[in-house]
């Protein structure tokens, strides 16, 4: 059975080298290679330029977000220097999420009142 794939392409390699030996098939073989080679070098030559100009693309656009980020800092910038208080010292602004403290006193102790005790258990 192994010898079987043997002898089949070494049949095809038979009938590959006299076709190849042909003249004519041999001059279409060149030319349809060349026809290849020249479409695939303006092929290149396509993907080469398309390559260029969307780089092209990118680095302008980089180059306008840079602008854009660089005036953003600036104004940022004169907006600080604008707010800044004459003493020099700010407090700390509070967080939004920081809750209010609580205070240990009762409402009725603030206002003055004594505050009632509770009965203690057991007691009439």
């Amino acid at each position: 059975m192994p010898i079987f794939p043997f002898i089949a392409g070494l049949a095809a390699g038979v009938v590959a080298v006299r076709l190849y030996k042909n003249e004519k098939l041999r001059a279409e073989l060149l030319s349809a290679g060349q026809k290849l080679r020249q479409k695939g070098s303006g092929a290149e030559d396509r993907l080469r330029q398309a390559a260029a100009s969307g780089l092209g693309a990118l680095a302008d656009s980089s180059a306008r977000l840079r602008d854009r980020l660089q005036r953003t800092e600036e104004t940022e910038a004169a907006i600080t220097l604008a707010a800044k208080p004459a003493s020099g010292k700010r407090k700390p602004a509070a967080r939004a999420t920081e809750k209010p403290a609580k205070s240990a006193a009762k409402p009725a102790a603030a206002a003055g009142k004594p505050a009632a005790s509770a009965p203690a258990k057991g007691r009439k």
